[in-house]
């Protein structure tokens, strides 16, 4: 039988090769060509540049950001020394006794205090935790207490304030000398 020019012949397999090979035991292979390796090889060297690009990109942003934290607590640090520095001068300038300045100043060391205070908690919650601690909290309390008891001396007039202040300005002084031993 002839179809477009051609002749088509049937074959029909019998006997031993035939049975063989409806039988044949097949196994899966993975036939991959060499072109097919070559590329799997491309991706797969591009994907590692790819990932060591990234890692090195990350580190430089770690580094960055370290550096960043340094320079947020070295002026935090830097703010809160001059603050300490400010209230004690104003402690100083404080008479033992009792004029019309008195309270202005001592409102004055007040604000440093709380200036001081908040200084000392955003550093902490920007470093995430107690390691951003600037100083102790209790050096706050202390501090406060002493501004009470000065108010208190104010409010009496009738009293010298020079025990007071004495100890508020040894109070500040010890904040601002833990403050350079870090």
């Amino acid at each position: 039988m002839k179809k477009g020019g051609k002749q088509e012949t049937n074959l029909h397999i019998h006997g031993k090769e035939g049975f063989m090979m409806m039988y044949r035991k097949t196994t899966p292979r993975f036939q991959v060509s060499i072109a097919d390796l070559k590329m799997h090889r491309k991706i797969l060297f591009l994907i590692c540049v790819v990932l060591l690009i990234l890692s090195i990109g990350l580190g430089v942003l770690l580094v960055q950001n370290m550096g960043y934290q340094r320079k947020v607590a070295m002026q935090f640090e830097q703010r809160m020394y001059s603050a300490s520095a400010a209230a004690i001068d104003e402690v100083s300038r404080l008479n033992s006794i009792v004029t019309s300045n008195y309270s202005a100043r001592l409102a004055r060391v007040r604000q440093y205090v709380y200036y001081m205070d908040q200084l000392n908690t955003m550093s902490i919650s920007l470093a995430g935790g107690e390691s951003g601690r600037l100083v102790r909290a209790d050096f706050f309390t202390t501090l406060n207490e002493d501004l009470d008891t000065m108010d208190d001396l104010l409010a009496l007039s009738t009293t010298s304030t020079l025990d007071a202040r004495t100890k508020l300005q040894n109070h500040l002084e010890e904040l601002q000398a833990s403050l350079r031993r870090q």
